[in-house]
């Protein structure tokens, strides 16, 4: 029987290997969580959706290959979502998407390939991570809110 843990510590390296911005990301990671101190505040959830995962997603699994939209100016007023335009964006989005022409960056591609690299972070984080809030920064201070 495979070892999961050794499994999973394979494709990271394999990951890490093939896309060398997945590297400076994972440097950022253990940067980031070898720094927290006692008092700090790095809620592991705040962290993971609103630092790690909007990095991750271009780099690898679904979402790497698709060519971004240019950034729509800002609307004066409240704009409803319509679930119809939505979903033609993402249509768009998809057929825009860099063919896949390797091995690799088929596997890159791939929930496999994410699962390794996102997991191994994720555990990282909450080993890290402080239970006592949301939020991330130094103790009396969350950098995720806007002052």
């Amino acid at each position: 029987m495979t070892n999961t843990n050794d499994t999973t510590t394979d494709l990271y390296e394999r990951a890490l290997a093939a896309e060398p911005r997945l590297r400076a990301l994972d440097l950022a990671v253990r940067t980031m969580a070898a720094l927290v101190r006692p008092g700090d505040m790095m809620c592991p959830g705040c962290v993971w959706e609103q630092v790690i995962k909007p990095l991750a997603r271009p780099l690898i699994g679904n979402e790497r290959g698709t060519v971004p939209a240019n950034a729509k100016d800002p609307a004066d007023s409240w704009d409803p979502v319509n679930l119809a335009d939505l979903l033609g964006t993402l249509d768009e989005a998809r057929e825009r998407r860099v063919p896949a022409d390797t091995e690799t960056e088929r596997w890159l591609r791939t929930d496999e390939a994410y699962d390794a690299v996102t997991d191994t972070w994720l555990h990282l984080i909450e080993q890290a991570g402080q239970a006592d809030g949301h939020g991330i920064g130094p103790a009396g201070r969350n950098l995720l809110v806007r002052h």
